[in-house]
């Protein structure tokens, strides 16, 4: 859908809002028969702000309402809380306003507003509106709050912006009673006051930007329903675009190489079950579970000490090993569709952390760098530089599938990415047959490598590196960059096939290792 812009003055005023409402909350919830998945909620929220962060970021944002299912279940404030610090990790001025789901008339969750307000952001005056609800689902615009727009429509300032949970127009249909219930008033105060925009949620479809008498309205589709939607409204002066944006895949066959599970030293609630279930809540055809592979042959203390890396024999030894539980626990996936993969790296010896036998079994091995076999803070740039390529070349000749977050040791190592190894990296890919990672996790993928990639027909493999539920099948933001790089919507060619499934495992074979 193409975003209808409106210009009207060349002022200088900027703002990048995100807008997400619906959210729906129901903590513990099994999940709805319906489409909504309030179950999710949270989730969702994170989701959407680390989405929209990746792709160009926002200066504000704005929550239109029904945070939770039912505010008048118990525990309804503590879930609040835990959605209003969400909201509050994004670092930027924050509106939240309360929906008809989320109070009674009698009960309003903890840290919601209890009146409207004026916010002044970038330039604009942003007014959010808490209406008054009957029966919990007929919202009136009080008269009060009509008197403070008019009020503000008085001083001199930038453009108004109206945030409210009720949509206000265009009228939805005839069977549809949840718009304002004073909505021409309404209407007409806006138009009076010079509204640029006024934006609603509570309608979970949805409704373009269109205009009337002189004010856009927009009315944001709802999060807690597929495709999981938010907007990203962009204003410069008078000029107004948006862009709604979806959470779920929005093109057939996508997976995820790279989510984690629960074997791993760095997982934060990831596990295997979880991320198969959210890859396929957000679309996606498979996944593959990888999982560390030092971390799996080493203990905790040895790995984050890079042991496997400057003792070889650490990770060969096998007597704290756990990859024959690892294997277990893994293989009742395979016959459902997901694949098993392990991240391995380079030890000293220039070999990868990876026994011969565990090379038979799993279906991808991911390439990953991590530490460097020499010490990094002892080497100037252009020998770190080498040092790197020098790594890269072992790894890839040993064999790997897919190169993980090719350049984000650099990131890591506090140093500037060599971009002039970026072709000779990319000719590297393309000699070995080895896909290019687009990862986000702790990193920022940089299009102008994923380009060179392309020109060389390296495939691209998509990979969230989850290490938490919400991060698992997260592809939005790996999409819109590749398309950006790559001038087109159809990315099928461009993307590395799902990996052949290994023949299942010896099932003595794995008893007899534990």
């Amino acid at each position: 859908m193409k975003p209808l812009t409106r210009r009207k003055s060349a002022a200088m005023n900027r703002l990048r809002l995100l807008v997400i409402t619906d959210v729906h909350y129901r903590p513990g919830g099994p999940q709805s028969a319906g489409p909504r998945r309030g179950e999710l909620g949270l989730e969702l929220l994170a989701r959407a702000i680390e989405d929209a962060t990746r792709r160009g970021g926002f200066d504000c944002l704005a929550l239109l309402g029904d945070l939770l299912d039912d505010g008048r279940r118990q525990g309804a404030e503590e879930a609040a809380i835990e959605l209003l610090a969400t909201v509050e990790s994004a670092g930027v001025p924050a509106i939240v306003l309360p929906g008809n789901h989320d109070y009674d008339g009698q009960h309003l969750p903890a840290g919601l507003p209890g009146r409207s307000r004026v916010l002044e952001i970038a330039g604009y005056r942003l007014v959010a509106f808490v209406d008054a609800w009957r029966d919990r689902d007929y919202g009136t615009r009080r008269h009060e709050d009509l008197q403070l727009l008019r009020d503000l429509a008085d001083q001199p300032g930038g453009p108004i912006i109206a945030l409210q949970h009720s949509p206000v127009h265009p009228p939805i249909d005839s069977e549809y009673p949840y718009m304002l219930t004073n909505r021409p008033e309404v209407m007409h105060q806006y138009t009076q006051a010079g509204v640029l925009l006024s934006i609603s949620g509570h309608y979970h479809a949805g409704q373009p930007l269109n205009s009337t008498d002189g004010v856009l309205y927009l009315t944001v589709p709802a999060i807690c329903e597929p495709p999981f939607r938010y907007a990203l409204v962009s204003l410069h002066g008078r000029e107004v675009d948006v862009e709604v944006r979806q959470l779920s895949a929005d093109q057939p066959g996508l997976f995820d190489c790279h989510a984690h599970t629960e074997f791993a030293y760095c997982g934060e609630g990831i596990s295997a079950e979880a991320a198969i279930q959210r890859s396929g809540a957000f679309g996606l055809a498979g996944v593959c579970l990888v999982e560390h592979a030092p971390q799996l042959y080493c203990t905790a203390e040895e790995f984050w000490a890079a042991m496997h890396i400057r003792e070889p024999a650490c990770w060969r030894k096998g007597q704290n090993s756990r990859m024959a539980e690892f294997r277990r626990a893994m293989e009742p996936h395979r016959p459902a569709g997901a694949r098993v993969g392990l991240e391995v790296e380079l030890d000293r010896e220039g070999k990868l952390t990876l026994l011969d036998e565990d090379r038979q079994w799993i279906d991808l091995i991911v390439g990953a760098l991590h530490w460097l076999p020499e010490d990094a803070s002892s080497l100037t740039d252009a020998e770190l530089a080498r040092a790197f390529m020098r790594a890269n070349e072992f790894m890839l000749a040993a064999g790997v599938d897919v190169l993980a977050h090719p350049w984000r040791f650099f990131r890591w190592s506090q140093r500037d990415v060599p971009t002039e190894l970026y072709r000779p990296l990319a000719e590297l890919l393309r000699a070995t047959d080895t896909a290019a990672e687009i990862n986000f996790h702790s990193n920022t993928p940089d299009p102008a490598f994923f380009a060179a990639c392309i020109e060389r027909g390296v495939k691209i493999a998509l990979g969230t590196d989850a290490h938490r539920p919400h991060e698992a099948g997260a592809l939005s933001a790996h999409l819109a960059l590749l398309r950006h790089i790559a001038a087109t919507e159809d990315l099928a060619e461009l993307l590395m096939p799902y990996p052949t499934r290994k023949p299942p495992a010896d099932a003595v074979e794995i008893a007899g290792s534990d």
